[in-house]
């Protein structure tokens, strides 16, 4: 529930900066944002679930809920990365020239 609502607003995150930028097609970057932290996240369930983290993330519910949002925060952070290198940065770029 929370990853769903997360990924809506990085989506929403992504499309209003790329409204704010010249030359950025905002439902483009709104996707790539969204694919960009389901990616991330799909790819923490299975790292996650895999030899000595899965002991980790089957051994309480505290810990599987810890390993679940961290891959939240790892989804969030691989799209900020994303958007700071290639969507903010060539405008940043081109604002200087």
């Amino acid at each position: 529930m929370i990853g769903g609502l997360v990924a809506i607003a990085v989506a929403v995150w992504f499309f209003t900066t790329a409204q704010k930028l010249p030359g950025k097609d905002p439902i483009q970057w709104g996707a790539i944002g969204a694919v960009v932290y389901y990616v991330t996240v799909a790819l923490w369930s299975v790292v996650s679930d895999m030899g000595f983290l899965a002991d980790f993330h089957h051994r309480s519910v505290t810990i599987g809920a810890f390993m679940h949002y961290l891959g939240v925060a790892l989804g969030v952070l691989a799209a900020w990365l994303v958007k700071r290198r290639w969507l903010t940065q060539t405008a940043d770029s081109n604002g200087s020239a």
